[in-house]
């Protein structure tokens, strides 16, 4: 089990070291303040208006602060599970339009943490996490 855990998070810092190889100087400084509103509004419970506009615009780079801000204990909490996921369902509600980078607009490593949490979720989460992965496939298909 060991094993299983120290493999997604070296999968999924791989991820991350290739995904930002055609990112824009631009996204790493917003990259602060994605991770900002992913802990306000998953850790703190808290939305404001500039958490939603910064989720909109991120994509893909919110998967990334989930990672990087969501401590690996607390990913499978039902409480903090509700809150990824409506993180997740702001960052691609318009992709194509809202999302800045276009490397962002494709859900890699948002694909990898949704499986991973499908994995090792309990049974009754599992649909919501199937309702999201379903919500974020259709919604970067047109962004293509």
């Amino acid at each position: 089990m060991r094993l299983l855990h120290l493999s997604f998070l070296a999968f999924i810092f791989g991820a991350i070291a290739l995904s930002g190889q055609d990112s824009k100087p631009d996204d790493f400084a917003s990259f602060g303040r994605v991770k900002d509103a992913v802990s306000r509004t998953i850790l703190e419970s808290t939305w404001t208006g500039w958490d939603t506009k910064t989720l909109n615009r991120s994509g893909d780079l919110v998967a990334i602060a989930i990672v990087r801000t969501i401590p690996e204990s607390e990913l499978l909490s039902p409480i903090k599970m509700k809150g990824i996921l409506a993180v997740l369902h702001e960052a691609f509600g318009c992709p194509s339009r809202c999302v800045d980078s276009p490397s962002n607009r494709q859900p890699s490593v948002t694909m990898l943490l949704l499986e991973h949490l499908r994995n090792h979720a309990m049974a009754t989460s599992q649909s919501e996490i199937d309702k999201t992965i379903d919500f974020v496939v259709q919604q970067t298909r047109s962004a293509e």
